[in-house]
């Protein structure tokens, strides 16, 4: 049950990540693209404690590897990260090409693989 709680916690943070990221992008800087991008980086922002949670709750509870909870911070990491220190370029967004996959193979590598 937990594993299966785990997994629908992180696939709820990378939609809120993925959708959060497609608002940052704009072509031009007016009132309603800058309110877009602010909502996006709280959405980011929100994936990102999810996904804290859920790295920690797989490491520190479930005692799952190392390795796992470090595919669960790569989104935090690259495209939260990224987000909050360059918040006007598209580094986030391409950042998600290899953190969001890496969280993926994580979460199913958590529901798939027997814990020992």
């Amino acid at each position: 049950m937990s594993r299966i709680l785990l997994t629908v916690v992180v696939v709820g943070a990378l939609v809120l990540m993925v959708r959060g990221l497609g608002e940052q992008i704009h072509i031009e800087n007016t009132s309603e693209a800058v309110r877009a991008a602010r909502h996006g980086a709280a959405l980011i922002a929100w994936a990102c404690v999810l996904l804290t949670l859920a790295a920690a709750h797989g490491w520190l509870v479930m005692g799952r590897s190392p390795w796992i909870a470090v595919g669960l911070m790569a989104p935090v990491v690259l495209c939260g990260g990224l987000t909050w220190v360059v918040p006007d370029s598209l580094w986030g967004v391409l950042a998600a090409l290899v953190a969001v996959p890496a969280a993926g193979v994580a979460v199913l590598v958590v529901l798939l693989v027997p814990s020992r």
